[in-house]
């Protein structure tokens, strides 16, 4: 089936192998534009060209000095064009290039042998024998060898025909459904302003969109875009794009920036990612080496967090890396990295996490346990979030994938959706027993408190308020609401004939007190033993619980009610000295009653004065 997206090769091998060549014999094009290029004869930066309106090839620089350049030029490529010259055969920064396409993942190769006019046919077949060697465990072992020579026009249009034909055959990637196009070059046009180009690796963007510049955190409007050098409305997953972002100095952008879809993706400081040691002797990983990062486009110095693992040649692990700079990379974004002197590819890996959020401790005891598998890392997310799941659309920022296939993953593990979040099955019957637990606990330690504070509940269980409240309501043949709180139904308050006499006589107390408000240590000797009583009669409906600890029994709780409906039934307002008339109280017990009467709604305060409430008009 012939593809309808564009394809993008990039070059590799070592410096004048002919790379540039070979791709200005295919397209026309000279990929050395810098001045220092043409007086140097190499590539320093990335070039590019187009071998057909859907088919860019990006040149790559080989010296070792500009491998950073060469990583930004490859890490966005459908296909590896790898050259080797017969003259030299399998230098130093081929076997660097084929290490880092493999790590990057790059499916596709081609092998070029290139000026075969300067190698003999038994020379060739030693080349060829040793190129076959080399890719033998990377992803394109089976990648055609040609034999090329620019000077003779040797091979050039079987080269072209294989690239035609491998490209139709290339299958286009998961789009994420986020738009995200990584930076390769930054310029200045007059009459446009700011100009930067990229291969977009997901969704797309569409003219006059406002998209997420990074870094800095800026917001910009593509004002233009074109693609293979023509104007368009719209860019996609996998186009070589050019976009005019107007209202944004280019100085502020460079290579290693990121156009990314609105409020989808953040700058982070920290990355969890899966790496995987090349075999060189005497290079490993340690707690807290510094090493370069190379991701998409960017390159940044981190410090790598292995909690005293050793990570040695060919061994592979989960690091957290503390990067000396904000970057705004995807999860299962490939990355390699490089030691910082010498430098050498040591390792490349993808990312796990783009925003770790685990504290300390947890991040060192499950690192090495988070999934490399992004499917099977969603449902261990859903695990560890059991307290506080998320939504779809929450999930999908965190994963930077589409919501679909949030869905997708959700029908591989059984994931239940409700309206605001989805969730395990085990998660509930996890968090029930949970909430189970606290109440169990409360009723233990306050045999006479008939139920618990929603509030307190929330605080104990820790759960996300939505979540707490879609898991009591699931609940409703164990927990019961009692004047706002929750208790099981199970639990039942007996009192011993020693603390019904207690609480008897506290309740006569209570009522001789009148108005004069009471604490639990004017009650009873016992005061723990009397405020536990005290809630007791609260839910037996004798005593009124005015305060934290200020109380009054329920005949007089009527008897305030009563008296404060004549009075408003003669006046507007009531004042504190007015109250204290009216009830025959002091003060220090008329300013915690009219509190009380407000928060109850008997009355509401207005000033200095109260008016009727509404459940005294009721």
């Amino acid at each position: 089936m012939i593809n309808t997206f564009q394809i993008v090769i990039g070059t590799a091998g070592h410096i004048d192998h002919g790379k540039t060549s070979i791709v200005k014999a295919l397209t026309g094009t000279d990929t050395d534009v810098l001045l220092e290029e043409k007086k140097r004869g190499m590539t320093i930066d990335i070039g590019f060209a187009y071998l057909n309106k859907e088919i860019t090839i990006i040149d790559v620089p080989g010296h070792e000095k500009f491998i950073r350049n060469m990583v930004a030029g490859v890490s966005t490529i459908n296909i590896a064009l790898i050259i080797v010259a017969a003259d030299d055969g399998l230098m130093p920064q081929t076997h660097e290039h084929i290490e880092i396409l493999n790590l990057l993942n790059i499916k596709h190769a081609i092998i070029a042998v290139s000026k075969v006019d300067k190698a003999d046919k038994g020379a060739l077949s030693i080349i060829e024998d040793q190129i076959r060697q080399r890719i033998k465990d990377t992803n394109f072992q089976n990648a055609k060898i040609i034999k090329t020579s620019v000077k003779n026009d040797t091979g050039l249009d079987i080269l072209k025909n294989e690239i035609l034909h491998l490209s139709k055959n290339i299958q286009k990637g998961q789009d994420r459904g986020i738009f995200y196009m990584p930076v390769d070059r930054v310029f200045s046009k007059k009459g446009f302003g700011t100009i930067v180009t990229g291969t977009v690796l997901s969704g797309r963007l569409e003219k006059n969109s406002e998209i997420d510049v990074f870094p800095g955190d800026d917001i910009g409007i593509v004002r233009s875009l074109q693609t293979h050098g023509k104007e368009t409305n719209l860019i996609k997953m996998g186009d070589r794009a050019a976009v005019n972002i107007s209202n944004m100095e280019h100085s502020l952008l460079k290579r290693g920036s990121v156009l990314i879809e609105k409020d989808r993706i953040g700058p982070t400081s920290k990355i969890i990612a899966y790496i995987k040691m090349m075999n060189i002797e005497n290079w490993k990983i340690v707690d807290k080496q510094l090493v370069h990062i190379h991701i998409g486009t960017s390159r940044v110095i981190a410090k790598a967090i292995t909690y005293g693992v050793e990570v040695l040649p060919g061994q592979s692990a989960n690091i957290l890396f503390d990067l000396d700079q904000q970057i705004t990379p995807m999860c299962d974004q490939r990355l390699i990295i490089r030691s910082i002197s010498p430098m050498v590819t040591i390792a490349g890996g993808k990312i796990l996490d783009n925003n770790p959020k685990y504290r300390k401790k947890e991040l060192k005891k499950n690192i090495q346990k988070i999934e490399v598998d992004s499917s099977k890392r969603f449902a261990q997310a859903l695990v560890r979030n059991w307290r506080k799941p998320l939504s779809i659309t929450n999930w999908s920022k965190i994963f930077n994938v589409s919501q679909r296939q949030i869905q997708k993953w959700m029908k591989d593990y059984g994931v239940v959706e409700s309206e605001r979040f989805i969730f395990l099955s085990d998660n509930l019957e996890i968090s029930k027993k949970e909430i189970n637990r606290n109440l169990s606990k409360f009723h233990k330690s306050n045999k006479f408190k008939k139920s618990i504070s929603k509030d307190e509940l929330l605080h104990q269980v820790n759960f996300a308020k939505e979540w707490f409240e879609y898991v009591v309501s699931n609940m409703k043949s164990d927990v019961v609401e009692n004047e706002g709180g929750l208790s099981l139904k199970s639990n039942e308050i007996i009192l011993s004939n020693e603390d019904a006499l207690i609480a008897k006589n506290i309740e006569n107390i209570l009522n001789k007190a009148g108005f004069s408000l009471l604490t639990s240590i004017n009650v009873h000797e016992n005061q723990k033993k009397a405020l536990n009583l005290l809630y007791f009669l609260k839910n037996e409906g004798v005593a009124i619980q005015v305060d934290s600890d200020l109380w009054m029994h329920v005949n007089s709780y009527k008897i305030l009610k009563n008296k404060l409906s004549l009075h408003f039934n003669r006046n507007a307002k009531l004042s504190v000295p007015e109250l204290k008339e009216t009830i025959s109280v002091t003060r220090k017990n008329a300013i915690p009653i009219l509190e009380f009467c407000d928060k109850i709604k008997l009355t509401k305060r207005i000033d200095n004065f109260r008016i009727r409430g509404d459940y005294l008009n009721e």
